[in-house]
């Protein structure tokens, strides 16, 4: 069978979170008489993009098997019947025998892609012997490898210096020139108030339960503050759980998926994220072109800070009282110009446009 311009990205499911919104805003760019994207989904329900992937011409495929060796059983079914040139896996480890699939189907061009730094199969045996055999798969099953900066790209492929590197894009615009008074008004917010701000799927390697510890530092330290949640995820029961412990329903929203983003960093004081481990978190691209300060854990990559002045790295060994401390004190910094921003972030190839050709570069030898 000829193969046709297609790409398959196989992500597990299309909502809105970091990697996951860096290859739409890639897709949104790309010159789609090139290449038209497709996606394998592990989920039946409907995803955050699938409206607007289906709009673009996008198909979207669902395996409903929850082993790894029925999903690759059918996804060699899927890509034996398919016709796609090019395979891109974003699933981490599995990404293995994701591609070890596209391989058996002899898909010309299997692409692995790395988007992490950490993973938590790493604390039991077994899944240090998965890790194991996944990397001795990807050292010759993939014919591109493709990472979101070094520290990710060591951390999947160990030792390979063919790593190409696309980093998270973002529509620089979009996130420099938003407005919050619309946000201010909808939320109550005065200008006296310490807006913190903190974007993230509601999972435990976001940490958002020592966040509502923060919060009680903050509400001991009688901070007039807000701290703005914006996710959904199986650990919004244990939040909202926390957060009604600690007396904090005054303080602490959770304002579940927005679209309005750039808005909520433009109303923002200061962006939170003490994150367990992180790889290029595509949401600190996003504040950093908007203009707002971050503090953010230790455990995450140190490429991700622009050198403009706005992150700050904090252990979390520090007490949530250090923590609030650190908050207080980014929120006072002088703002950023705003063409020193979109200088930096132009010239270090995060805007989607330059995402689009860097990945275009990739797919044009399949």
């Amino acid at each position: 069978m000829k193969k046709s311009n297609r790409t398959l990205h196989i992500i597990g499911r299309m909502d809105r979170a970091g990697a996951e919104t860096m290859i739409m805003n890639l897709y949104r760019e790309i010159d789609r008489t090139q290449t038209q994207f497709d996606f394998v989904y592990f989920a039946n329900d409907r995803c955050d993009y699938d409206d607007e992937i289906e709009a673009m011409g996008g198909r979207i495929v669902r395996i409903n098997s929850s082993s790894s060796i029925g999903r690759f059983f059918a996804l060699l079914n899927i890509l034996r019947k398919g016709d796609w040139r090019i395979v891109h896996a974003h699933t981490l480890f599995s990404s293995g025998l994701h591609l070890l699939a596209a391989k058996l189907a002899k898909v010309p061009m299997r692409v692995a892609h790395s988007h992490s730094t950490s993973d938590a199969n790493t604390s039991s045996t077994v899944g240090r012997a998965y890790q194991k055999c996944m990397r001795w798969l990807m050292s010759w099953v993939p014919t591109d490898y493709v990472a979101c900066g070094k520290a990710a790209a060591e951390y999947l492929f160990p030792g390979r210096t063919d790593v190409q590197l696309i980093p998270n894009a973002i529509d620089i615009n979009l996130f420099a020139n938003a407005q919050g008074q619309n946000i201010k008004a909808e939320l109550n917010l005065t200008d006296s108030t310490l807006v913190i701000l903190q974007v993230g799927r509601f999972m435990p390697v976001k940490n958002h339960i020592f966040s509502v510890e923060i919060a009680t530092a903050l509400r001991k330290a009688d901070m007039d503050f807000q701290m703005l949640f914006v996710g959904t995820g199986p650990e919004q029961e244990a939040i909202e759980n926390a957060v009604h412990k600690d007396n904090l329903q005054e303080n602490v929203q959770l304002l579940g998926l927005r679209a309005d983003i750039p808005e909520l960093m433009a109303a923002a004081d200061v962006m939170l994220m003490p994150s367990l481990h992180e790889g290029f978190p595509v949401v600190l691209v996003e504040s950093q072109a908007a203009g707002l300060p971050a503090v953010i854990a230790n455990t995450i990559s140190l490429e991700v800070d622009l050198n403009i002045g706005l992150v700050r790295f904090v252990g979390l060994d520090e007490s949530p009282k250090e923590w609030a401390a650190r908050l207080q004190t980014a929120a006072l910094k002088p703002k950023v110009p705003l063409e020193r921003r979109l200088e930096t972030l132009e010239n270090n190839n995060f805007s989607a446009r330059s995402g689009a050709e860097r990945l275009m570069m990739v797919y044009k030898t399949a």
